[in-house]
């Protein structure tokens, strides 16, 4: 694996940080001797460039310290006060985000619990603990004051002599490597104390700037990570390092998910708090099944909320664990504030979606469509995404019938299980069919089922789907045009074993939508997906065929029921 550095790092010179992040940097120093002093300290170890062995990449800026810093301020605050302070626009571009206290803790807890420490016991820790994208170093936080709880009656020299074995940040820009050692050194400051002057050395680099992906000999017990997130365009010699975990674009948390498996030893644990998308998108199949072949995933806990982990990302995140040692069932929770269950589940070992529950009332859904022998893709269907998207072909839409031009069915035309035209798009209801490949890329002339591709949050519907017959289709003139935000399903032979009419049926199950919202947490119900979702045997499907209203929506809810739990 090459060294390639993925994130924007700051600028070394103070002269290009912004006048907010440098009233921040100019301030350290002041809180510095106040967090000393408050243990005992005093003279030149009030110095932070005393008592800390790591430097800024730069003398410190000159000026008044903000008032947003003060005694009161913790690390984990002040680590948050400078990532805040960054243009949005680098931290756009770098994937640059802070991670909450909350949440910090949360997936210590869970990476503890996979090293199989004791809960509720303080211990110390055995061995590395890496966090390869660490920002301003909260997720180190936690397990730093662990083991210095834990090891309180050790010598202070030796204790703090033997961190940097233990407890290591990564990151590219240098400005963050710093603030990660004055947060972790702070937490160690009441050691320095305990040590007489005359042995007194200062508090040990814990962070250092470096590539997070690069692969390493010194593998970790424990790598803990919050990476950048964002897609990125990669070189030829990069994109084959990674060649067995990538498929189409490359987003860079997955690239940090994959390295931190292949940097974590035997026996260790890698703890991600990242988006889920990479538990069904088809971009992360071939980091899926790499997962599930060398570090499957161990636990799994859904952050209740969307907002405010990833800066300017609208995204369900998650917390996972993953272990060498594959175990069977996964223990799925919610991060809610509290921790609340929601099920236990089978260990995905496949490259397709993973099965997920994220409430209680689904994990028998998941249980028994993780044993299905059929997909919709198998059972003879498959799910393409609309071909049109409007704001390309902005010129060829016209309210009114013309020559050449075919009706455009959008995603609000199948609200309510019919296909239907919403007057709400009836200015943008004819699209002139004026390029030379319209009538074999836009065009639809046959019954089809049309999915929409993103559902508003609010709505109680995850698969909003409605049946394209021919009568509709012989209304429209015998064809159509889908927009981008439809998926339109087709068969694949002539004989599928599920016809068009049951398939939209089925489609429009509570059961369905239930399973859907098991495989993707998102508001968007990927093409890739829809082929995805399991199915049961030939002959199941068969016994819909006839089934309609209560009766079918009670035969599905049985066979997504395992049998065990059938009354």
């Amino acid at each position: 694996m090459s060294n390639l550095t993925v994130a924007a790092s700051s600028s070394f010179g103070d002269e290009s940080l912004t006048a907010n992040t440098r009233a921040i940097l100019a301030s350290v120093a002041l809180w510095w001797a106040d967090k000393a002093s408050l243990v005992g300290l005093s003279g030149r170890w009030l110095d932070v460039r005393v008592s800390l062995a790591a430097q800024p990449p730069t003398g410190l800026p000159h000026l008044d310290p903000t008032p947003a810093v003060g005694a009161s301020t913790t690390p984990e605050d002040l680590g948050l006060l400078y990532v805040s302070s960054l243009p949005g626009e680098e931290r756009s571009k770098a994937g640059k985000h802070y991670t909450p206290s909350l949440l910090a803790s949360r997936l210590w807890d869970m990476a503890r619990q996979g090293l199989g420490f004791t809960r509720g016991r303080d211990q110390r820790l055995k061995g590395l603990v890496r966090d390869p994208a660490c920002g301003a170093g909260a997720l180190l936080v936690p397990p730093l004051r662990e083991h210095l709880r834990a090891a309180a009656h050790d010598d202070p020299t030796l204790l703090l002599r033997s961190l940097p074995s233990l407890i290591q940040g990564v990151d590219t820009d240098p400005w963050s490597v710093w603030l990660t050692n004055v947060v972790l050194g702070a937490e160690t400051l009441h050691v320095l104390a305990q040590i007489p002057e005359p042995r007194r050395e200062p508090i040990p680099v814990l962070a250092q700037c470096g590539d997070g992906l690069a692969l390493r000999e010194d593998k970790a017990l424990a790598t803990i990570m919050n990476p950048p997130y964002g897609r990125l365009q990669l070189e030829a010699q990069a994109r084959a390092d990674f060649a067995h975990v990538l498929y189409g674009h490359a987003n860079i948390y997955g690239m940090f998910i994959a390295a931190g498996a292949d940097n974590t030893q035997l026996g260790g644990v890698m703890a991600c708090l990242v988006p889920t998308s990479f538990t069904a998108g088809r971009y992360f199949h071939k980091l899926r099944g790499h997962l599930a072949a060398t570090m499957p995933l161990h636990a799994m806990s859904f952050v209740e909320g969307r907002n405010g982990v990833f800066a300017g990302v609208l995204q369900e995140t998650c917390l996972a664990t993953f272990k060498h040692a594959r175990s069977r069932k996964v223990e799925v929770t919610r991060s809610t504030g509290n921790v609340d269950q929601v099920a236990a589940v089978p260990v995905p070992i496949t490259d397709g979606p993973w099965l997920l529950p994220r409430e209680a009332r689904d994990a028998t859904i998941a249980a028994a469509a993780a044993r299905m022998p059929l997909t919709l893709e198998k059972a003879g269907w498959h799910a393409s995404t609309g071909p049109l998207v409007w704001n390309r072909r902005k010129v060829d839409l016209h309210s009114h019938k013309g020559k050449n031009r075919a009706v455009v069915l959008w995603g609000a035309d199948v609200d309510g299980g019919v296909v239907h035209r919403d007057r709400a798009r009836d200015s943008m209801r004819y699209l002139n069919l004026s390029v030379p490949s319209d009538q074999t890329v836009m065009v639809l002339d046959e019954p089809a089922v049309l999915i929409q591709r993103t559902t508003a949050p609010e709505q109680n519907r995850r698969v909003v789907c409605a049946e394209l017959t021919q009568e509709a289709l012989d209304q429209f003139d015998g064809r159509v045009v889908i927009e981008n935000h439809l998926n339109v399903l087709r068969p694949t032979t002539t004989t599928p074993l599920l016809s068009l009419s049951t398939l939209a049926r089925v489609l429009q199950t509570q059961t369905i939508d239930r399973l859907m919202r098991c495989i993707s947490g998102s508001v968007a119900v990927s093409s890739y997906e829809i082929d995805s979702l399991p199915l049961p045997n030939a002959a199941t499907l068969s016994s819909w065929e006839a089934l309609f209203g209560d009766a079918l929506e009670t035969a599905v809810r049985a066979a997504y029921t395992p049998k065990a739990k059938r009354a």
